[in-house]
């Protein structure tokens, strides 16, 4: 089995009192797409300056494909390809001017460079939009050519912020795709930052949970939804009142409530609780025609581990 293509020991990064990262420990499959999923000030981007080098730790240890942090940045950074909030483009150039000044700056050879060039633009659908002004582009084509920069070195590492963000939905499927066969095909390590735990689900092998600078929980992400006791129940019926939607969501055994299109659907913390549960809505005089309870997915396991975190 290669070694981890990253890998963190107790990395910890203290800012004055406030400690950003905590004791993270991750170990990143080589050849894997890697999800940092978390909510906003989570430390998801501090981890990433941290991995890049731009930070030094205040303490314990993260090696990037066998490069130390503290030691080897400039190492790291040549062999990671990276795309964060901002695209790193220059918006008075041409798609193609831009690929070019990037192809020279990491020093692809002549012959190299124009082949790798027009088979990043057309793989990503912009050959024919390569002459004109970035400035000109919408955000989804920006986003496109940014990814492109970012391969145009083939690196062993790439870094995504948000990688779907602000992309349609056909384009979210094709980048989803493109980035797994990257790893699956290529033997890239693909490792994405994300807020949104659907996005976590269907793209990446392994998640890591964060929040507060911490990993609360990390595997892959069926297993990540199974571990919980959660699950979601679907009642379909009639007379789902308001008064009983708030009643069902006080009770300490539920996540979350909420009636669409007829069905009470209700997010279980416990699994035990279905049988009370559906004897309450009785009781309260609705009409219940089916039952169906589901296990839960990576969402519904994200939040119940982020409210267990602030218990």
């Amino acid at each position: 089995m290669p070694a981890p293509a990253v890998l963190t020991q107790q990395l910890t990064r203290m800012f004055g009192a406030h400690t950003a990262i905590d004791h993270v420990d991750l170990a990143v499959p080589t050849g894997a797409v890697y999800g940092i999923l978390g909510p906003m000030g989570a430390g998801k981007t501090t981890l990433v300056r941290l991995l890049l080098g731009l930070v030094p730790p205040s303490s314990g240890s993260a090696r990037l494909l066998g490069f130390d942090v503290r030691t080897d940045a400039d190492a790291i950074r040549a062999r990671t390809g990276v795309v964060l909030a901002a695209p790193g483009l220059y918006e008075n150039l041409t798609a193609l001017e831009n690929l070019y000044l990037y192809a020279r700056i990491w020093r692809l050879p002549t012959a190299d460079r124009n082949a790798r060039v027009q088979t990043l633009l057309e793989h990503l659908d912009l050959w024919s939009r390569r002459h004109e002004r970035v400035a000109e582009w919408s955000p989804t084509m920006k986003h496109k050519l940014a990814l492109a920069r970012a391969l145009i070195h083939r690196p062993a590492l790439l870094m995504l912020d948000e990688p779907t963000l602000g992309l349609d939905r056909t384009d979210q499927e094709l980048l989803r795709t493109d980035l797994r066969r990257l790893a699956h095909q290529e033997g890239a390590t693909v490792l994405v930052t994300t807020r949104d735990p659907a996005e976590a689900a269907a793209l990446c092998d392994w998640v890591a949970i964060m929040q507060h600078g911490r990993v609360l929980a990390h595997g892959e992400p069926v297993a990540l939804a199974q571990r919980s006791d959660t699950a979601r129940m679907v009642i379909k019926g009639r007379g789902f009142t308001p008064e009983l939607v708030r009643l069902i969501a006080s009770r300490r055994d539920v996540g979350c409530t909420a009636v669409q299109q007829g069905r009470l659907i209700v997010e279980l913390v416990c699994r035990n609780a279905a049988a009370s549960i559906v004897n309450l809505v009785v009781e309260s005089g609705a009409d219940v025609e089916a039952v169906e309870q589901r296990h839960a997915d990576l969402e519904t396991a994200y939040r119940v581990i982020l409210e267990q975190s602030i218990i």
